[in-house]
Parts: C-alpha cells; structure tokens; sequence
C-alpha cells in the first residue's frame, strides 16, 4: 500500500507482532555480544605473494580481501555505495585518522560479514536474524492496514485559482475555517489537521453537537428533528423543534461527548416509548409523524433486516472485529464488471462462520454493492450518504422469501420453534412468532399460522423430495434428527414469519 499509511492490527496480533519483533532484537543483541567475543588478528599475508606447498604464486584478489582487513578496506575504496552509511562514512576517514568508534564500525563489519575465518560463527546467528525479520514481515502483511493523511514537511504555497484555471493565480491564502458557520482558529493554533479536528469539537462551535444528535434522533425516530439531515444551512429544513436540539446539543457536550449516555436518553424517553398505534385523524394531521405525538415506525435498514433474520434464527456470529466477509450472492455479478487486472474480478464466497457474521462485515465492491442490502436501500457507497431512501417494492419480498440467506435462516428458526416452541402446532407459532416481533400473535393470526402449517405439512407429506431439497438451502447442516417434512413444513412457516411486516419493521 502506497504511503502513507498505517496498520491496525488487533490486540491479539499486536501482541504477536510486538513478541516477534522481540526476537529480532534478541537475535541482533546475540551478534553483537558475538562480536565483542570475537578476537580478529590480521594476517601475515604479502599483498604479492601467498605461499603454497608448490611455491609462491600471485594470490587471488577474492581471496585475499575475505582474509585480511585492510585487503578488503582497500578493494571497497572506490566502491562503498552498498555498505550500510554508517560503514561507509567510516571509511571515507584515513585509516590513520579514524576515531575508536569508526575502527570498530569497520572492523566489526568486516568480521560479521566478510571474514572468512568468522562464518561458522555469524551465518547461523545471520539466519536466525533473518528469519526472525521473515516472521515480522509476514505477520504485518496479515495485519488490516489504511490510508491515512500526513502533512508535508514544509507547507506549498495555495493561491485561489482564477475561474478555476490551474494557471491562472489568485490571491494567495492559507489555510483557515468558514467564518459563516463558527468562530475562528484560535490564534496560536497550527494551521494544520489537529487544529482543525480541535475546532470542530469545540464548545465554542455550535454546529458539530447539533448534527450529530439529531442523527441519533433520525436513527431511532426514521427523520430527524432537521429532516435534511445533510444540510443545515440555508438550504436545509428548519427544526420541527429548535429548543430540543439545542438541549441534546448542550447534554452531548456537557457529558463529555458521551455517545452511550445519549443513546440511552432517548430510547427511555417518554416520546420514544410511545405506541406506534395511528388513528386515521393523527394519520391525516401529521402523515410524517413529524410532531411526534405517536413512536416511529418504519422498516429497517438493510443490514438490519439480514442481522435480524440471522439472529432471530440463532445463525447469527456476534463476534466483533475482523476481516470482510463474502456472503451469498448470485453469480457472475463481479464479472460483468470487473476489470481483468482487478483483484475483484471473481467473487469468492467465504464458508462456515463467515456466513452468518453480522452485515456491517461484507466486503463492499462499490461497482456491485451485496445484492441482497440494495435490495432494501443500502447505498453503493460510491457517495457519502447521510440520510438513506426508503422504498417498498416486491423484490423486497422475493428477496426475504427466496434468498438463500433468508431461507436458510427459516430453517434454522423452524429447528427452534421444533425443539424448544413446545409440543403443539400453536405452541410453536407462538414462540417462532414472539421471537420476530416482540409480541404475542392473536388467535386469529394463531390460526391462519395453523392452517398454513397444515397445508405445508400435507403437501410435503407426498413430495419428500421436495422437502429435503428445500431444507437443503444453505451451507448449515440441518438437524438430522427431524423428520425432513415436518421440518419443511415448518420451514415454510417460518419463511413467512420472517417475511412479515412487523418482523422487519421497526415499531
């Protein structure tokens, strides 16, 4: 990854990577405690000759310069640009004038790295380092990294460009905030990030507490106190209540920006804990609900509505942290559109617990966002989005009852509604029912449930073949302790349960 960048392991592989690099330095104290051990005396070699059992030949440059010291000093004279600086800032100074420190540099490196006589001694310890270094190297590959902003070390001039044209300067500026919309930098800020990022939480600047709490609000009421809540300027619509902002506004900030504390405010206000029952005149009053006589209510976000569907089920991996998941998808989606050098060219399906991981965890190609979240208004993610759409279409349905996400997860609440809903029919739709929607179903919807289950039972009863292919949905293994068509037949009821209104409502 180009820079600048950094890497955000885990707790677990910090620990590691901290426990490796450990090694290498342990492994570097070895060298050099083996170097101080080390005794180097030069040898009695003529630089013309070397004696040999036949008679004095010319000895050979290769061989010369890997046993003597000053061969070697005199052999990297012209050519020291690949030894480390430090050794060759060394050299540079006459061996005569060198300091204590500089003829140990030299000295130290010949012997660890040139020295013939030395390599029994530093070439395994020289493999030990290296594979200490491998380690490392490996385990920051496997760590999640990021791009990230960095100033330059000396800041460009910036001048505003006349009708936009690159070559054509304006007035020159520096950097600074809109005078509009807060008070200035403090005057003996830096004109950089950090400054800004001070300013923005500031409790002289009135505008940051705003926005973010009625986001909170537009996350649990469907709209916010500011409807648009990407625009709070002109522009922008005007709070239905100012007075109640501005009180968030000041509790955020007085509390020290505590974000849990705000959250518990408002679902235990007494406007959030109010029935989303309307009567046609609160209907025709405030369509929008805008005046907040009456709860919210609306359908869920589309991650919402898969974490649902998993952990009503039980399929649902609650773990927190870790790579992108790759869940189900029709095929062939990344290919229409994937370049051939792109490493997104194929779409991989991950297995076993990656599956059911909660949505926040798919890995999001912006050119083919998961089908299954657009289908319910998820953005592409090309474009910052604050406030989503919210449609309600038929492929919603067809989605929630033949995805195979969806019936996977029906067939793992029918196992639930079988082993612990209780023994009758209507004891199982009761527990399956509560389990979606937080609330007892009627005994009319009891009934209608029944006869469904019925009609399911009775079909599957002649067609097994068609039961087990439907609990075969998924990569989960089924309970094979259950009769196959009961458990269609439940399926199929289950399927229904979490295709209802209520289930993926939010009311």
């Amino acid at each position: 990854m180009p820079p600048p960048a950094v890497r955000v392991a885990s707790v677990a592989d910090a620990e590691n990577l901290d426990r490796l690099k450990k090694g290498v330095s342990e492994s570097e104290s070895v060298i050099r405690a083996a170097l101080k051990r080390y005794h180097y005396q030069e040898p009695a070699i003529d630089a013309r000759v070397v004696a040999t059992g036949s008679g004095a030949v010319p000895p050979r440059p290769d061989e010369l310069r890997t046993r003597s010291l000053k061969a070697w000093e005199a052999s990297v004279a012209k050519d020291k640009l690949a030894l480390p600086r430090n050794v060759q800032r060394a050299l540079d100074v006459d061996a005569n004038k060198r300091t204590s420190r500089q003829v140990k540099t030299v000295r130290d490196y010949f012997i660890e790295n040139v020295f013939t006589g030395s390599r029994s001694v530093f070439d395994p310890l020289h493999a030990k380092r290296e594979d200490a270094r491998r380690k490392v190297d490996e385990a920051e590959q496997l760590s999640p990294s990021t791009l990230v902003m960095q100033d330059m070390p000396k800041a460009r001039d910036i001048f505003v460009l006349v009708r936009g044209a690159y070559d054509r300067k304006g007035e020159k500026v520096v950097p600074g905030v809109p005078a509009a919309i807060g008070p200035p930098l403090p005057a003996d800020a830096p004109e950089n990030r950090l400054a800004l990022a001070r300013w923005v939480v500031d409790t002289k600047n009135p505008l940051t507490a705003r926005v973010i709490v009625n986001r909170f609000w537009q996350h649990y009421f469907g709209t916010g106190i500011v409807k648009t809540a990407e625009d709070f300027g002109a522009q922008g619509e005007w709070p239905t209540h100012p007075e109640l902002l501005d009180w968030m506004a000041t509790e955020l900030e007085q509390s020290g920006w505590n974000v849990k504390r705000m959250q518990r405010l408002i679902v235990t206000s007494a406007t959030y804990r109010q029935s989303s029952h309307v009567s046609p005149a609160l209907a025709q009053r405030d369509p929008e609900n805008r005046l907040l006589a009456r709860g919210p209510r609306f359908r869920m976000e589309a991650e919402m509505v898969r974490d649902t569907a998993l952990a009503v089920s039980g399929l649902l991996v609650d773990e927190i942290g870790g790579k992108s998941v790759k869940p189900y998808q029709p095929p062939g989606l990344w290919e229409a559109i994937g370049y051939s050098g792109s490493n997104t060219v194929h779409f991989v399906q991950d297995h076993r617990e990656a599956l059911y991981r909660r949505s926040m965890y798919i890995f999001w190609k912006r050119t083919s966002p998961p089908p299954a979240l657009t289908t319910f208004d998820a953005p592409s993610r090309e474009e910052c989005v604050v406030r989503r759409s919210r449609t309600n279409t038929p492929l919603q349905a067809l989605a929630l009852m033949n995805d195979e996400q969806y019936v996977e997860a029906a067939r793992h609440l029918a196992e639930r509604m079988i082993r612990k809903g209780g023994k009758t029919p209507a004891e199982r739709i009761v527990f399956g029912f509560r389990l979606a929607t937080s609330r007892q179903p009627t005994a009319d919807e009891v009934r209608i449930f029944q006869k469904l289950y019925d009609a399911q039972a009775a079909a599957y009863a002649k067609n097994e073949q068609a039961a087990v292919k439907l609990i075969g949905v998924g990569e989960s293994a089924r309970d094979a302790s259950l009769d196959a068509r009961e458990l269609a037949a439940w399926t199929m009821v289950a399927n229904v349960i979490l295709n209802l209104d209520e289930t993926v409502t939010k009311g």
